[in-house]
Formats: C-alpha cells, sequence, structure tokens
C-alpha cells in the first residue's frame, strides 16, 4: 500500500525513522513511543497519506526531541577553547580594590556622574575577578548540572522492541 504514498512523505517518513534509531530518550518515553510506530505502521498498511501523516507527526516529534537531548548531553564535554585558570582565593579582593579604586578616581575626575560610569565599570571588574577564582572542572560541573534533562533521568538508546518495529517499518516503505 505504500506505493500510494507520495514520494516526499515517504521521504519524512525514513528521515524521522532514522533520526528515531539515534535517539537518546529517557525510559519512561520509550513505551509510547512503541505505541506511536504501531499507529504509523498501521496508517502505512492502510496506504492513506492524510493518516500517514497524522500518525508520523508524534514520531516525528519525539525524534526531533531524541536529537536535540543528545546534543545537549554531549555539552557535558570540557570546551576546547577555554584556557586554563587555577583557583586564586585573592582574585576577588584585588577585583574588589581595583573597583574601588576606579571608583574614587572617578569621582575626582568628575563627580557624581561620572562615578556612576565607573560604578558600573567596577562592578564588571570585580564579577570578572569572582568568575576568575572557579576553575574549569568547577564551570563544567555546573554546565552537566543544568543540561538536558531539568529531571536529570537518564537518556537510553532504543529498545530492541522499537528497533524491531523502525525496522519493519522501513521493510514495508522498501517493498
Amino acid at each position: 500500500m505504500t506505493a500510494e504514498l507520495p514520494p516526499p512523505l515517504v521521504a519524512q517518513v525514513r528521515s524521522s525513522l532514522a533520526d528515531l534509531r539515534e535517539a537518546r530518550l529517557s525510559a519512561t518515553t520509550w513505551p509510547a513511543v512503541a505505541g506511536d510506530l504501531a499507529r504509523l505502521a498501521a496508517a502505512l498498511d492502510h496506504g492513506d497519506p492524510a493518516s500517514v501523516h497524522n500518525a508520523l507527526v508524534p514520531v516525528s516529534r519525539v525524534a526531533y526531541e531524541g536529537k536535540v537531548r543528545s546534543r545537549l548531553a554531549g555539552a557535558g564535554r570540557p570546551a576546547a577553547m577555554v584556557s586554563a585558570t587555577k583557583p586564586m582565593s585573592s582574585l576577588p579582593l584585588v577585583g574588589a580594590v581595583c573597583g574601588v579604586l576606579l571608583c574614587g578616581v572617578g569621582y575626582l575626575l568628575g563627580g557624581g556622574v561620572v562615578l556612576a560610569g565607573t560604578a558600573v565599570f567596577g562592578l564588571f571588574i570585580f564579577g570578572v575577578a569572582v568568575a576568575g577564582t572557579r576553575t574549569n572542572a568547577e564551570r563544567t560541573e555546573e554546565r552537566l548540572a543544568r543540561r538536558a534533562s531539568p529531571t536529570r533521568e537518564a537518556l537510553d538508546a532504543a529498545p530492541s522492541a522499537v528497533v524491531h518495529a523502525i525496522r519493519e517499518i522501513e521493510q514495508e516503505l522498501a517493498s
């Protein structure tokens, strides 16, 4: 019955299935994906392009979510361009002293208006100094804590039942 389907729709189904095969999702999501794949297989058996498109929507959404989660989960690697730093407990103190001195010079040069501008710049200097106290490992840990899943669920590859359903649909598309 897939001979009646338009080629762009068939290509979209194949693309979504390929993305879904590579996706990494939480274990609680995969049973729903298996149900969506069963609906897609039934729609393909029926051969109606509208029902295939309607059944493909949840599958393609999950495949897209899986691609995004996989990329975000891979963001835990250390950044290549960040230079190594070592923590220095005196750096915030030096930044604060420099900021206060800058504010004093600004006040002496131009009064309150210049003081406001130099105070903002002094706070920036202090912020850079405080940021310099964190090591790259601490930055990476913080980024990992905020990554991919707000619930911090483990992301798993497709279980064998889903992979089998994907293979069956692909075989049906090939015939």
